[in-house]
């Protein structure tokens, strides 16, 4: 019991150390962007990529599913914070394709916890 406390504990910090990076990364100068390949070719890749990871860290380390679905909505919304914040203080567009991303990374981590918590209670190992 305290093991699994200590799992999730860990993966809550590590979720939440993540989402501090995506933040600092959201708002680097464009130059220091192109520097750390956040641009271009792979760039939607990584933002499916990154909102998976958190959505994996954070829905994963909780167990009812009111809190996953909380965790998951707090995670899209931290997504488009990052974007509207991007757009007011730098003046860029705003990137609904990348909310639209960021969310479809969600959706797939919400997808993937579910699925894996449907395999250990389908094989007894809950």
């Amino acid at each position: 019991m305290l093991e699994d406390y200590k799992r999730r504990s860990a993966a809550i910090i590590l979720g939440c150390v993540w989402m501090v990076m995506l933040a600092v990364l959201s708002f680097l100068p464009n130059h220091d962007k192109l520097l750390l390949h956040t641009t271009g070719h792979y760039h939607r890749w990584g933002h499916v990529l990154a909102f998976l990871t958190v959505t994996l860290l954070l829905v994963g380390s909780v167990t009812s599913l009111r809190s996953r679905f909380t965790l998951a909505a707090i995670v899209v919304s931290f997504g488009y914070l990052l974007e509207f914040l991007e757009h007011f203080i730098y003046n860029n567009p705003l990137e609904r394709s990348d909310i639209m991303i960021d969310a479809l990374g969600v959706i797939f981590g919400m997808i993937l916890v579910l699925a894996h918590e449907e395999v250990k209670r389908i094989r007894g190992t809950e």
